[in-house]
């Protein structure tokens, strides 16, 4: 018995050394947020290297009907594959940020309303995943983004 009582003590002080400190945790949800809004300027923009430069080097962006885009350089390659396009709107807003050590899950919205030449305008609405991986300089880098369009809202 004072075996298992030693052992249950030890399990539960590392279980309580293991749960995240709540102000890292939003220092840490804080940072993901304005990284976001960077890569939303970026993505406004239609600068393709500077979208693709948020993404690790093994990132991955789903789209829907296409093939996932593996890779900074396959992803900035896609990017740059709409010459002429404006975007007219293009936002996401958080529903959720989970931390989990350093990764951290980014639960969200997002609208974009899309001017492509000789096109009618695009609006595009839907939810979005995306994985963060904080490097070892303490950027936070998108290792995989999924986009999940919606329908159109009835009139």
């Amino acid at each position: 018995i004072p075996v298992l009582l030693c052992a249950s003590v030890a399990i539960g002080a590392a279980c309580r050394s293991s749960a995240p400190d709540p102000g890292v945790v939003a220092a840490r949800q804080q940072e993901i947020k304005e990284a976001l809004e960077r890569y939303m300027v970026a993505a406004r923009a239609v600068d393709a290297t500077a979208v693709a430069a948020f993404f690790t080097p093994t990132g991955v962006l789903f789209e829907p009907g296409i093939q996932p885009i593996e890779s900074r350089d396959s992803i900035r390659a896609f990017m740059a594959s709409f010459p002429g396009v404006r975007v007219e709107v293009a936002t996401a807003s958080p529903d959720t940020i989970e931390i989990h050590g350093n990764m951290a899950l980014y639960w969200g919205t997002y609208f974009e309303k899309l001017d492509f030449p000789g096109q009618p305008v695009s609006e595009q609405h839907g939810k979005f995943l995306a994985q963060w991986l904080r490097q070892e300089d303490g950027q936070w880098l998108i290792e995989r983004m999924y986009r999940i369009p919606l329908p159109p809202s009835p009139p």
